[in-house]
């Protein structure tokens, strides 16, 4: 399923914040199972995940440089690599509800201090497609909402990834719009706008990039 092309980005963002609610009332193992599933998705689908891969290999070839090149080449063992990891995403313990401390402040008064999603993050990073699918298994796993901006010399592999992603979160939990992938530069800015329903900025990239967002929006950023 493709996402909606004509969503505006509060309603991605509203959308990924309605999914992230109906995500923290499932099981843990219905969680785990949509990770299992973008795994396996991810290895039945090598070769369209290659084929997009190979486009924007040569649409970026002589446009970008040698280094950003090679993070932007994706391999079949790397893909296999990939898997592996998000399984093992998948086996570690839950990270939701876990209690961290626990303090008497008053007789019958006990204080917890427990493990709880962030909510929508906002993740924006260069041309690694790889990254997406790990970002987004994190996210999962963690009962959070996400929203994705991938550089453009990656945009058929990210499509293709997001699209493989977006069926196991359906065909597993019956949830839709969880993981929004943002195409248009022009939309960065106004969803570091959406202070109200957008709860953590994380820019992967250059220090430029890292301060602009920062100089930008009202939203906590981790740099």
């Amino acid at each position: 399923m493709k996402q909606n092309q004509t969503a505006t980005p509060r309603e991605l963002a509203s959308a990924a914040r309605i999914a992230a609610r109906q995500l923290n009332a499932v099981s843990t193992s219905k969680r785990t199972s949509i990770l299992y599933a973008i795994a396996d998705g991810i290895e039945s689908n090598t070769a369209a995940i290659l084929d997009a891969n190979r486009e924007d290999i040569d649409a970026s070839k002589g446009k970008i440089s040698d280094a950003l090149l090679q993070r932007l080449i994706l391999k079949p063992q790397k893909l296999a690599q990939l898997a592996a990891g998000i399984r093992a995403i998948a086996e570690q313990d839950e990270p939701i509800g876990k209690l961290l401390s626990r303090m008497e402040l008053a007789d019958g008064l006990v204080l917890d201090k427990v493990t709880s999603p962030i909510g929508v993050l906002l993740i924006i990073f260069e041309a690694r497609p790889d990254a997406l699918p790990q970002i987004a298994a994190l996210a999962i796993r963690s009962g959070n909402g996400l929203l994705l901006k991938g550089g453009k010399e990656a945009v058929r592999s990210n499509a293709v990834l997001h699209g493989i992603i977006v069926e196991c979160v359906k065909k597993e939990a019956g949830i839709e719009g969880l993981i929004g992938l943002v195409e248009s530069r022009d939309d960065i800015d106004k969803l570091l706008g959406l202070h109200d329903t957008i709860d953590l900025v994380i820019p992967r990239g250059s220090n430029a990039l890292v301060s602009y967002i920062q100089e930008n929006t009202k939203i906590p950023v981790l740099g």
